[in-house]
């Protein structure tokens, strides 16, 4: 039997206002719920991970930031900016190697710290529960000659003679030389909260 098409008409091309069927119309809106389902997921993901970032920044704690770092650059309470190699963060202190010497900076003597890292890490070993009497001990034992930068006052050059629970002895003498009887100009006994920062060379 044979089909009278008009004109020009594909007889094979659907209709254009054909209707769309329930099917595509129930696929269409499972993907569009399915988008703002993923959508709302990720923005939940990405405040809650801003939220344990909030959190973990407020229980972070200065030297915690330091113990992150293998470089840092120290300002130092009255004192100069310090930059070198983070030796070593105890309890209380940061020891820092830098070009000048070797540095023992306590906290209480640290006013900025200059482009510091986001990483925290607490203190883990026993050497990181040191505190800046056990850095002070340690170089007495050595005889180092130091100079001692102090809270509100001027340096001290010389040798520890003696560390207390909360003071140091130190023989004041020139730099230069090491420690002798002749050489001790005199005896000083200095607070440890008053110290910002001792270094050794």
């Amino acid at each position: 039997m044979h089909v009278a098409r008009a004109p020009g008409v594909n007889a094979y091309a659907p209709a254009v206002d054909e209707p769309i069927s329930d099917s595509a119309r129930f696929d269409d809106l499972l993907a569009g719920l399915a988008a703002e389902v993923a959508a709302a997921d990720a923005a939940a993901l990405d405040a809650d991970i801003a939220e344990v970032e909030r959190a973990a920044r407020a229980e972070s704690h200065v030297l915690d930031r330091l113990r992150a770092q293998r470089q840092a650059a120290l300002e130092i309470a009255g004192g100069p900016q310090v930059s070198g190699l983070v030796a070593l963060v105890g309890r209380d202190v940061v020891v820092l190697v830098a070009g000048d010497g070797d540095w023992a900076i306590p906290l209480w003597g640290i006013a900025a710290v200059v482009s510091p890292g986001d990483q925290a890490v607490a203190a883990g070993s026993v050497s990181e529960r040191l505190g800046l009497a056990s850095i002070a001990r340690s170089w007495a034992r050595q005889r180092s000659v130091v100079r001692i930068l102090r809270v509100g006052a001027g340096p001290l050059d010389g040798t520890i003679d003696a560390v207390g629970a909360d003071h140091l002895e130190l023989a004041e003498h020139d730099p230069g030389e090491p420690r002798h009887p002749g050489a001790v100009r005199r005896q000083v006994l200095v607070p440890l909260g008053a110290v910002s920062a001792i270094r050794r060379r």
